[in-house]
């Protein structure tokens, strides 16, 4: 078993201290090295650390949601977070451990160094090892956006920072160290971009496969569901006298990507790797498969606390990482959820844009849960 690489993620640029890569004409670097399929279980040590601007409330929580996103695209082989682990720490245990130290592993970081990740391989192609060591004399902080600052000093966002090391983790490289010009949260050079993109992903697949299957459901083209919120919102502001509350999302925003959210629930995805999902194609415009073929018969929908939290975590999603503008409408997230929920419900169950739009007001003015148009 070899060590044959460790990264360190300066303010600067990540610093390669072996080179040993392969470069590709795609865009993305590959290290020439790749797990065995399967669970990648990474051991999470960083603790707590309060609630942060972008709602997780510890730094596990944080590299949970790294280690996610990443899961999101891949198919052959996932990463597996254990939070809270309290297994000893070891370079070179065949353990992979994330955490905080003012060293790692007795090794001073260099004065500018945010992270290392270390490379431990069998022949050289087979990884068995990735410890990621995050540099506590620095500030971190969880967010989007722009890198931030606090008390005059940076505050670095653990999240983008964690991303980049999983993908060295993975067997990613540098891009831009490897003649390659591409926007990337791979390149060496640490910035504003906090979201994977295309040739992030495209990198990943080529080792680990696609992070899908092809859907085997059609769902209404948009104009339709469009159409039906438009009635939605009449419907609240005319019949109900629902008065305005605040929101992000844009009513096609909405219908969008609870549109793409219904489609991975349906492709037997669950609710972490659905929304992991479809945050993936806000921010790369890479369209992700789903997990699974639906089953024949009665096509069935999340329960509607899940959509809820999908719905929120969108909401907060377009004001923090899209900067989008507050706007106001007499549907609230919880309704626009519901009932855009029940009327793809109705249109994947054999229902026309008429009959759906019918079915789901008839519920919503109290004459109960209406049958849907095919067993």
């Amino acid at each position: 078993m070899t060590r044959t690489q460790r990264y360190a993620l300066s303010l600067i640029a990540v610093l390669a201290v072996v080179a040993a890569s392969s470069q590709t004409t795609r865009g993305f670097s590959t290290l020439g090295s790749k797990w065995a399929n399967g669970s990648i279980a990474m051991n999470l040590q960083l603790g707590g650390g309060g609630t942060f601007l972008d709602g997780n409330t510890s730094f596990d929580g944080a590299l949970t949601q790294a280690l996610n996103t990443w899961n999101g695209h891949i198919d052959l082989a996932k990463f597996a977070a254990v939070p809270g682990s309290t297994r000893p720490k070891g370079d070179g245990d065949l353990i992979n451990h994330i955490f905080f130290d003012s060293n790692f592993y007795g090794e001073s970081f260099g004065a500018d160094t945010l992270a290392i990740t270390t490379r431990w391989t069998i022949g050289d192609t087979q990884r068995v090892e990735a410890d990621i060591v995050f540099n506590n004399a620095f500030q971190w902080g969880s967010y989007r956006g722009n890198v931030r600052t606090a008390n005059g000093r940076d505050l670095w966002d653990i999240v983008r920072v964690a991303m980049h090391e999983l993908g060295h983790a993975l067997g990613l490289d540098h891009p831009d160290l490897n003649g390659q010009s591409v926007n990337a949260l791979m390149n060496s050079v640490l910035g504003n971009l906090d979201s994977l993109t295309a040739d992030d992903i495209a990198g990943a697949r080529s080792l680990y496969g696609a992070g899908g299957v092809t859907s085997n459901i059609t769902f209404p083209p948009r104009n339709e569901p469009n159409d039906f919120f438009q009635q939605l919102i009449a419907l609240y502001r005319d019949r109900l006298g629902a008065g305005s509350v605040a929101t992000f999302v844009d009513p096609e925003g909405a219908v969008v990507w609870l549109s793409e959210y219904a489609r991975y629930r349906v492709g037997l995805c669950d609710h972490s790797t659905a929304q992991a999902r479809v945050f993936s194609i806000i921010d790369s415009g890479v369209t992700i498969g789903v997990c699974a073929i639906t089953p024949a018969g009665p096509i069935p929908f999340p329960p509607r606390n899940e959509g809820l939290v999908f719905m929120l975590a969108l909401n907060d999603k377009y004001r923090d990482g899209l900067r989008a503008p507050a706007t106001s409408s007499p549907v609230d997230n919880e309704g626009a959820v519901v009932w855009v929920l029940e009327y793809f419900r109705y249109r994947l169950n054999g229902c026309t844009h008429g009959d759906a739009t019918t079915r789901v007001f008839q519920q919503i003015l109290g004459q109960g849960i209406q049958p849907v148009c095919r067993a």
